[in-house]
């Protein structure tokens, strides 16, 4: 996909893509947000994105998969390093 490979779209899961710009915006506010609150739960990451769980889910272990966080239990911590 050309949109790929100009990262344009970030594929998050098989058949979900978000603008490059959306996704970098929503980590720099999960990074805020834990550098200011130290874990986040699904729920609280719900309300930051306004988003259904439908999309909370995969943005979630998305950023997972990147690096940006870890799941501990129930929360999200910001990963170290």
């Amino acid at each position: 996909m050309h949109m790929l490979e100009e990262e344009t779209l970030v594929k998050v899961k098989e058949d979900l893509y978000f603008h490059r710009s959306a996704v970098d915006s929503l980590k720099n506010k999960l990074v805020s947000y834990l550098k200011a609150n130290t874990e986040i739960t699904t729920p609280q990451f719900k309300e930051m994105t306004r988003v259904s769980r439908k999309y909370t889910i995969p943005l979630i272990e998305y950023f997972d998969s990147i690096k940006v966080t870890i799941r501990v239990g129930d929360v999200r911590r910001l990963r170290e390093g």
